[in-house]
């Protein structure tokens, strides 16, 4: 018989559990998970994400209350306290007192700007990215070495940092395995737990590529514990939490900078836009839906990791180019919604392969962790469209179609994207 090599859990009841970024697409969603499963949650959140939509002039098409209608909502529904607090991440002093008043047990870090596009607008914005992001991580490792060194941080990376490897190498879980090895000038190395090479698609995934050089290093010197979770492309709108009651809802983002590819392509086709296939749509990429990627963070969440431990996880329960993305939306819509969906390739505003080979390894959530993905991509497109064809959230997507088509050049230029073809 097989050894097990699940490794131990934590019991998840009375578990102090730390979110920052807490009013976000995953903190919000986490966080309610997490509460409903018995743990005495807490979060931060500057309301930056609120503010970066509204310059954008792209607000959450899916109503989402404030923050005191929410904890309210969390309250009456669901039985679920949440300790909240509105602060920056970048605030250290307010964020020591609060972590020493909390004392988590674990802290999930989703406090960063995740958007691609909107960090290569121009020079302020790559700016405001960088120290969001990587000043943010820097601080709470010195809070977490000076307050709660014995506390594991669950951190958001993503699959961005590693790129797309054009020689078709497996893109390993963060460091090479041991059996790893450099052959060069008729001489051999072992390559293994050493950091495997970062590619960083934009100025955000450089970010990204910082951050995993000081959480690597700070649990080397303070004998930290970390899982960096290298999420791969996000969508969908359910959990069994979010679904409960219209003010527990989620935020959802149709824009060019906050909106991911599945979850824009559905929006597009209720609301009538072609969808919009970068180039030829070779691009490959891994992807998990909003309740896997939970389902994941609590069993991360459970079973922390041992002190100066820090270990990657490539969170994704499958891979698809974008031209297959698009034909699910397209079959979905059509023939479960019954809309007139068009595809449509465009110029490409990135600096990317149009096709690549793309191979991923990600073993460690199911092998060590037993996660095992519970919803299909067709299914999640369908509870979209069921949600995104409600009359007052499709009347929102029309108020705001103007700006799901991308201007951002990553050459610097600001100009709508042109039609190359129709499918």
């Amino acid at each position: 018989m097989k050894e097990s090599k699940l490794k131990p859990k934590k019991k998840l009841e009375g578990m102090r559990v730390m979110i920052l970024g807490i009013d976000g697409y995953l903190g919000w969603t986490l966080a309610l998970r997490l509460g409903s499963l018995g743990c005495e949650v807490s979060g931060i959140d500057n309301q930056s994400r609120r503010r970066w939509v509204a310059e954008r002039r792209s607000p959450s098409i899916v109503p989402i209350e404030n923050m005191e209608t929410r904890l309210q909502a969390a309250r009456e529904v669901l039985g679920i306290e949440i300790a909240y607090r509105e602060l920056d991440l970048l605030d250290r002093s307010a964020m020591q007192d609060f972590i020493q008043e909390v004392q988590p047990e674990a802290i999930v870090h989703y406090a960063e700007c995740p958007s691609a596009p909107y960090s290569m607008l121009d020079a302020e914005h790559a700016i405001e990215v960088q120290r969001n992001n990587v000043l943010g991580t820097l601080g709470l490792l010195f809070i977490m070495r000076d307050v709660v060194p014995e506390a594991s941080l669950v951190k958001l990376g993503t699959m961005g940092e590693y790129g797309t490897p054009l020689s078709g190498r497996p893109i390993f879980e963060g460091v090479f395995p041991p059996e790893a090895t450099l052959h060069w000038d008729d001489r051999e190395w072992s390559l293994g737990g050493e950091l495997t090479p970062r590619d960083p698609s934009s100025l955000y995934h450089v970010s990204k590529v910082q951050d995993t050089i000081n959480v690597f290093e700070a649990c080397k010197w303070w004998n930290l514990r970390s899982y960096d979770v290298m999420q791969g492309v996000i969508f969908g709108v359910h959990t069994d939490q979010v679904s409960a009651d219209p003010r527990l809802r989620t935020r959802f983002d149709i824009d060019e900078c906050f909106g991911t590819v599945i979850n824009r392509f559905v929006a597009q086709a209720v609301a009538g836009i072609p969808l919009t296939i970068y180039g030829t749509g070779g691009q490959t990429r891994g992807f998990i839906s909003l309740e896997d990627a939970m389902q994941c963070m609590t069993r991360l969440i459970s079973s922390p990791p041992e002190a100066g431990q820090y270990e990657v996880v490539n969170q994704i329960s499958g891979t698809r180019d974008i031209r297959e993305l698009a034909e699910v939306v397209d079959r979905v819509g059509k023939d479960e919604f019954g809309l007139p969906v068009v595809v449509q390739r465009v110029e490409n505003p990135r600096v990317e392969a149009s096709s690549h080979p793309f191979e991923p390894i990600y073993e460690k959530l199911p092998d060590q962790f037993g996660f095992k993905s519970t919803v299909s991509l067709e299914e999640e497109v369908h509870r979209t469209f069921e949600l995104l064809t409600q009359p007052h959230i499709k009347d929102r997507i029309l108020e705001k179609s103007d700006l799901i088509l991308p201007t951002t050049w990553w050459s610097g230029d600001q100009r709508l994207v042109e039609t190359i073809e129709v499918l």
